[in-house]
């Protein structure tokens, strides 16, 4: 049989060459690091541009989302966006939103950031080069202004369970929150669905066929109440026999008029949401659902006028 001894240098000037490559491609990679990330003189530029131009109501867009390290820099109280598929999201609470990009690292798809983004938006004034950072204004077009939230509401509502046999049972209230019967709950915060933050009510059901209710007092009149709900964290996508579809509706409290009305399938990741026409009203939702295991609900209910650009 041939001696396998000839073939152990060849393996060794293989392993030499691999390691010579890699230690040039990091070398290379250590090079290429300073001309595309930005330096603290480039931070305090884009901080100070956004100081002095930006009005209230507006947002900054991270292209690409995952550039997270603006917001260490970027001035108090101006709101940041950055999360997968923000391109897509209408922003409808601004009228005008400033995208702050670094076109120059991996993985930045202009075509499809553009084709999600573009639409119903227009630019002001050229882009802005700061270093390797690009600051580029943009009026929404999709922006509506918002006549009525119920997150903002939450302190004004009332809130209730409602059960067969048991009637109305009202719920405590604690702070801004509500603690209910049968450990139900209502509360105002920031809550994940789909990877994207949203700032919503989280509420958890009692289980079986009663609900929790809400009614709000004197909506204003508005061009469409926007509903829209969700579940949060990972338990969207779950569609085992411990968890349930959740059913929520949107009912006029002084006509009893059934205005809209949601399902969360089992296993359904992000938002649902439906549109009807608004109005001067006062509104009751309810939220129901079976099995409350991991039915933590984002809802969202917004009276909103025609947007500036007509969709």
């Amino acid at each position: 049989m041939p001696s396998p001894e000839p073939a152990l240098p060849r393996l060794a000037i293989a392993e030499g060459v691999g390691f010579v490559a890699v230690a040039l491609l990091a070398l290379g990679f250590q090079v290429w690091l300073p001309r595309v990330l930005p330096r603290a003189a480039d931070d305090r530029a884009v901080a100070e541009l956004l100081a002095n131009e930006a009005q209230p109501g507006d947002v900054v867009l991270l292209h690409p989302w995952w550039t997270e390290r603006a917001r260490l820099f970027l001035p108090p109280g101006l709101p940041v966006v950055g999360y997968l598929d923000d391109e897509g999201d209408a922003l409808l609470e601004h009228p005008r939103i400033w995208v702050l990009a670094q076109e120059s690292l991996p993985r930045t798809p202009d075509a499809a950031f553009d084709a999600a983004f573009l639409p119903g938006r227009t630019r002001v004034g050229p882009a802005r080069q700061l270093g390797p950072y690009t600051l580029s204004l943009y009026r929404n077009g999709r922006a509506q202004p918002v006549r009525f939230s119920a997150v903002e509401a939450l302190e004004s509502a009332c809130a209730a369970v409602d059960g067969p046999g048991a009637g109305r049972l009202p719920c405590t209230r604690d702070g801004a929150a509500f603690r209910c019967p049968g450990g139900a709950r209502v509360e105002a915060g920031w809550h994940e669905v789909l990877y994207q933050p949203r700032r919503c009510l989280l509420v958890v059901p009692p289980g079986g066929p009663g609900a929790v209710e809400l009614v709000f007092d004197a909506v204003p009149a508005a061009a469409t109440l926007r509903f829209e709900a969700g579940i949060i964290w990972e338990h969207a996508w779950k569609h085992g026999s411990n968890v349930t579809p959740v059913h929520a509706t949107l009912t006029d409290v002084d006509s009893g008029a059934p205005l809209a009305s949601l399902v969360i399938p089992t296993g359904t990741e992000g938002l649902v949401s439906t549109r009807v026409p608004g109005g001067a009203r006062k509104l009751r939702v309810r939220v129901q659902s079976d099995s409350s295991h991991e039915r933590e609900v984002c809802l969202v209910l917004r009276a909103l006028d025609a947007a500036e650009g007509g969709r």
